[in-house]
C-alpha cells in the first residue's frame, strides 16, 4: 500500500512539476473545479486534499519562476476561479424564468452565464491576493502550509465582509454535510472551521519532498491528517452523544412547501392561487392531534402572500376559519409601505399572524373567552429583510443594467428597501429571530447580540435555481448557522428545500425539491449558548495568531 502511494504521490508531483504556461493556470483551475465537488451536494472530502494539495505544488513552481509574483497570482486567481464558477454556476438559472421566446431564452442565459463567470472572476481577485502574498513568504518547508492556510483563510474573511460580502461556500463548509465533523464551529466559527480544513487538506502535498533530481516520499503528513481527522470526529461524536435532540414542549411546527413555479411567483395574475397553494397545505389533520394547551406555528415560505395580510380582509377571513386559536402563522410576504402616496415602498417580510397581539398566556386564555366568536386575526409582528441580493432585490448601478436587461431579475421591477437590521419577534411561549432567503449566508449577523432567540425561522424561495445544486448548498448554510448559535433552524423553502435542523445541526426533517407538502414536527429546544455566539470571530483569529505565531518560531530558529 505504501509502495502504491509513494508511486502516485511522485508521479503527481512529477506532472504538475512540469506544467507551465496556460498548461498550469488549466490544471490550477482543474485544482479549483475538483475541490468544488467538496461541497452540498456532493461532499466528496477528498477533493480538498487533490485540490490544495495540488495547489501547494504548484505554488512550490511558481515561485521559482522568473516572473514569481505575476505566476503567483495568477496560480490563486484560477484556481478560485474554478473553484466559484462551479459553485455558483446556478446563479445564471436565475435569469431564464422571464423569457418569452426562445431568443429571450438564449440572451438571457448568455447574460446569466457571463455575470456568473464576472462574479467568480471578481471573487477569485481575493485569492490571487492572497498567493501572490504568500508567494513572497513561501519556503520550501512544511511551513509553506501556515503560509497557504492564513492567506486563504484571510481572502475568505475579506470576501465575506468587503462589498456587503459574499460568504457562500468557504472552505470549511464542506464539513456541514455531517454534524460529527462540524461541531468545531461552535467554538471557532465558520472562518476558524475553513482555516483547519484548509491546513489539513494540503498538509499531504509534503508527502513528496525535491532534492535535487529525487523526490522522496513521507507517509507522516497523510498520518498527520489521519489523527487530526479522528480527533475532529471524535469530539464531535462526544457533543453529540452527550446532546441527543430534545424538543420544547407544548409546541407544534407545520412547515409549509408549496412547490410555486417561479414564472408563477413572479405574474400577478397567479397571486391568488400561490396564495391558496399555502392555504390548503394549512392546518389539516395537524389541527385534530393539537392539545388544547398546545402552540401551533404555521410557517410560509418567502413571498407567499404578497401584500393579501395587509390590503385583503378576506385572506385573514380564511385563515381564521381554517386555523385554531392556538395557531400563529408565519409567513413571507411582500409588504408595501403606503404611507407616501407618491413614493411606496417594497420590502421583502415576514409577517406573524395572530388572533390576538400575543401576551402572557393566561391572559391570552381569558380574553379568547370573553372574544368567542368574534375573535379577528391580524398581524401582530413583521420584519423586513435587511441584506437585500445584489442583482435580484436591488441592483447597483440601476440605470445602467436596465439598459442590459438585468432589471428583468428585480421583483416589481424596483429596487426593494432595506429594513432596519436583524431583530428576533416575541411569539409569547417562545422568542425567535426572523431570517429571510440570503441572509442565512452571514454568519453572526442573524439577530442582535443582546437578544438571544430560543430558535431561527428561515423563509425563503430558491425557485430561482431550479434542480441545481443551489438549494443543497443554502441548506448546508442553514447547518451551520444552527451549530454556530446552537440554535434550531426551520425553513421553509417554497420548492424545497424545506427542513427542520436541531441547534447541533442534524437535519431531523426535511423535505426534498420540488415536492408539494408540508413538515409536521416538534420544536428543538436550544443548546447552550455557544463559544462563537458569544465571542463571534475572536477565536478565529486566535488561532490565525497560533499559526502565524508558529511560522514565525520556526522560522526564527531555523535562521538563528
Amino acid at each position: 500500500m505504501s509502495a502504491i502511494l509513494e508511486a502516485t504521490f511522485a508521479r503527481a508531483h512529477s506532472f504538475v512539476a512540469d506544467l507551465d504556461g496556460w498548461r498550469r493556470y488549466g490544471f490550477a483551475c482543474g485544482c479549483g473545479v475538483v475541490t468544488a465537488f467538496a461541497q452540498a451536494p456532493y461532499y466528496l472530502l477528498p477533493c480538498l486534499i487533490i485540490g490544495f494539495s495540488g495547489l501547494v505544488w504548484l505554488m512550490d513552481q511558481a515561485v521559482e519562476h522568473a516572473h514569481r509574483n505575476k505566476v503567483s497570482f495568477f496560480t490563486g486567481w484560477w484556481f478560485a476561479f474554478g473553484y466559484l464558477y462551479v459553485s455558483i454556476y446556478w446563479l445564471a438559472f436565475s435569469f431564464f424564468h422571464n423569457a418569452d421566446s426562445t431568443w429571450d431564452l438564449v440572451m438571457l442565459a448568455g447574460l446569466g452565464f457571463v455575470g456568473v463567470a464576472g462574479a467568480a472572476a471578481f471573487i477569485a481577485l481575493f485569492y490571487g491576493a492572497a498567493t501572490l502574498c504568500a508567494g513572497q513568504l513561501w519556503k520550501a518547508d512544511w511551513t509553506r502550509i501556515l503560509v497557504l492556510g492564513i492567506g486563504w483563510s484571510i481572502a475568505e474573511y475579506g470576501r465575506g465582509h468587503v462589498l456587503t460580502g459574499f460568504p457562500w461556500n468557504l472552505t470549511g463548509q464542506s464539513f456541514a454535510g455531517t454534524p460529527v465533523l462540524a461541531q468545531a464551529a461552535a467554538i471557532i466559527g465558520p472562518y476558524g472551521l475553513s482555516l483547519v480544513v484548509i491546513v489539513l487538506a494540503a498538509i499531504p502535498a509534503l508527502s513528496v519532498s525535491q532534492q535535487g533530481q529525487d523526490r522522496k516520499f513521507s507517509v507522516l503528513p497523510a498520518a498527520l491528517v489521519a489523527v487530526s481527522m479522528v480527533l475532529i470526529v471524535a469530539y464531535g461524536v462526544g457533543r453529540l452523544a452527550v446532546n441527543p435532540v430534545r424538543y420544547k414542549e407544548n409546541i407544534r411546527l407545520q412547515i409549509v412547501q408549496p412547490n410555486v413555479a417561479q414564472r408563477d411567483k413572479l405574474n400577478p395574475a397567479k397571486f391568488p392561487d400561490n396564495f391558496m397553494a399555502s392555504y390548503e397545505l394549512s392546518g389539516g389533520e395537524v389541527v385534530d392531534t393539537l392539545d388544547p394547551d398546545e402552540q401551533l406555528y404555521i410557517i410560509w415560505p418567502e413571498n407567499a402572500s404578497y401584500d393579501y395580510f395587509q390590503r385583503d380582509a378576506v385572506a385573514l377571513e380564511l385563515l381564521q376559519e381554517a386555523l385554531p386559536l392556538n395557531a400563529i402563522l408565519i409567513s413571507g410576504a411582500i409588504r408595501i409601505d403606503r404611507s407616501d402616496p407618491e413614493a411606496e415602498k417594497y420590502y421583502n417580510s415576514l409577517h406573524v399572524i395572530a388572533d390576538l397581539p400575543v401576551q402572557d398566556n393566561n391572559e391570552r386564555r381569558l380574553l379568547e373567552e370573553l372574544m368567542e366568536d368574534s375573535r379577528k386575526r391580524m398581524i401582530v409582528g413583521s420584519y423586513d429583510k435587511h441584506h437585500l441580493a445584489p442583482f435580484g432585490e436591488y441592483v447597483p448601478l440601476v440605470g445602467l443594467f436596465k439598459a442590459m436587461g438585468i432589471d428583468k431579475l428585480v421583483p416589481l421591477n424596483d429596487s426593494l428597501s432595506r429594513g432596519a437590521g436583524p431583530s428576533v419577534l416575541d411569539l409569547g411561549r417562545t422568542i425567535v429571530a426572523p431570517i429571510i432567503c440570503y441572509e442565512t449566508i452571514f454568519p453572526g449577523r442573524l439577530y442582535p447580540n443582546d437578544q438571544r432567540p430560543e430558535w431561527m425561522v428561515t423563509v425563503t424561495n430558491d425557485a430561482w435555481f431550479g434542480d441545481s445544486v443551489g438549494p443543497s448548498q443554502h441548506l448546508a448554510q442553514a447547518r451551520l448557522r444552527s451549530i454556530e448559535n446552537g440554535l434550531a433552524m426551520v425553513r421553509s423553502a417554497n420548492t424545497g428545500i424545506s427542513a427542520v435542523i436541531d441547534p447541533y445541526g442534524r437535519l431531523l426533517h426535511s423535505l426534498p425539491l420540488s415536492e408539494r407538502g408540508a413538515i409536521v414536527s416538534g420544536l428543538p429546544a436550544p443548546a447552550t449558548t455557544t463559544i462563537y455566539a458569544r465571542l463571534g470571530d475572536f477565536p478565529y483569529f486566535c488561532l490565525m495568531v497560533m499559526m502565524a505565531g508558529m511560522l514565525v518560531v520556526w522560522r526564527h530558529r531555523r535562521s538563528g
